[in-house]
């Protein structure tokens, strides 16, 4: 049944937005994997260069599948670790005694794997990623485009759900929608301030397209070269109105959102009906939401038993 899978996967240079939706039930990928692609979600598109630098170990320009098998063990391993040493938001160690320990263990955890890197490729069964990335046999190698190309198609797919999940199969969703998904995953108790807010200053609907959905969550993957902007811009202290925020989010970011789009934003979270943003209230909100991923992550799994003898272990030295 997996060979049957893994035969149904294309090839990278094949790879679209409906990747994963096209595969269903057919696909099947590691746990380490799964960190990883969540980890992408929340990528700005700077930072892919960066992502693929960390597989390509020796620096060809290319990753092949020995490179990449070692660097996502360490991934998962920097993840799993770094999250099971937190409870609720509280560190169970200090966090300059965790990132001396992390960041020496890890060293030897990849020098260690790199020399083993020939067994660990014989041992670990091939998944839909790896099949997508270096073929049935294992031989291709991925260079930068192809692996810009997989980043943005993946976060493209899942705007694509989130999206299709509100809009009925119409070519907008409503701005009352657009709120839901945006105050999703966040700590805001009270969400019927801000949907009031949109239900009484924009009482007629245009809608939210696809593209302003997508530009706008490009937007928040870039939030914290956006908060630096504001910065520039002295407006820290203060409230920013439309024209200001546009302006940041273009500097910050290259990206023009819609006058719409911003308007939108303004009316969700102008509580005090002022068509001013609150800086500091807007930032610590998306910031939230912007680790969707990780709040799942971290909510669904316990790992109590891990938990307590990694705490014992670290105490102990």
């Amino acid at each position: 049944e997996l060979n049957q899978m893994l035969s149904e996967t294309p090839p990278v240079w094949k790879g679209s937005s409906k990747l994963f939706r096209n595969l269903k039930e057919r696909g099947v990928i590691s746990y380490t994997e799964y960190l990883f692609l969540l980890c992408i979600l929340t990528k700005p598109h700077a930072g892919f260069r960066i992502a693929f630098n960390m597989f390509d170990t020796d620096g060809n320009e290319m990753v092949d599948k020995k490179e990449f098998l070692v660097r996502i063990t360490v991934y998962g391993y920097y993840f799993v670790t770094d999250s099971v040493l937190k409870t609720d938001g509280e560190e169970l160690v200090s966090r300059s005694y965790w990132d001396t320990l992390r960041r020496n263990t890890s060293q030897a955890l990849f020098s260690d794997l790199a020399e083993r890197a020939d067994d660990i490729t014989c041992l670990v069964a091939d998944t839909t990623l790896l099949v997508h990335f270096f073929g049935r046999k294992g031989k291709a190698e991925l260079n930068f485009e192809d692996f810009y190309r997989f980043m943005d198609n993946l976060q493209t797919e899942v705007l694509e759900i989130e999206f299709l999940s509100y809009s009925n199969g119409m070519n907008t969703i409503s701005e009352e929608d657009f709120a839901h998904i945006l105050l999703r995953y966040t700590n805001v108790e009270n969400t019927s301030v801000f949907l009031e807010n949109v239900r009484y200053s924009i009482p007629e609907e245009k809608g939210i397209t696809f593209d302003e959905f997508r530009s706008f969550f490009q937007f928040l993957n870039n939030l914290e070269d956006f908060a630096i902007a504001l910065n520039m811009y002295n407006f820290a202290s203060r409230s920013i109105g439309q024209d200001e925020f546009k302006r940041a989010v273009y500097v910050a970011t290259g990206l023009k959102l819609s006058p719409h789009l911003v308007n939108t934003v303004f009316k969700i979270f102008d509580v005090d009906k002022d068509d001013q943003l609150s800086y500091k209230e807007f930032i610590g909100i998306m910031k939230d939401r912007l680790h969707r991923g990780f709040r799942g992550y971290k909510t669904i799994q316990k790992y109590p038993t891990f938990k307590s003898c990694l705490k014992k272990e670290l105490h102990s030295r």
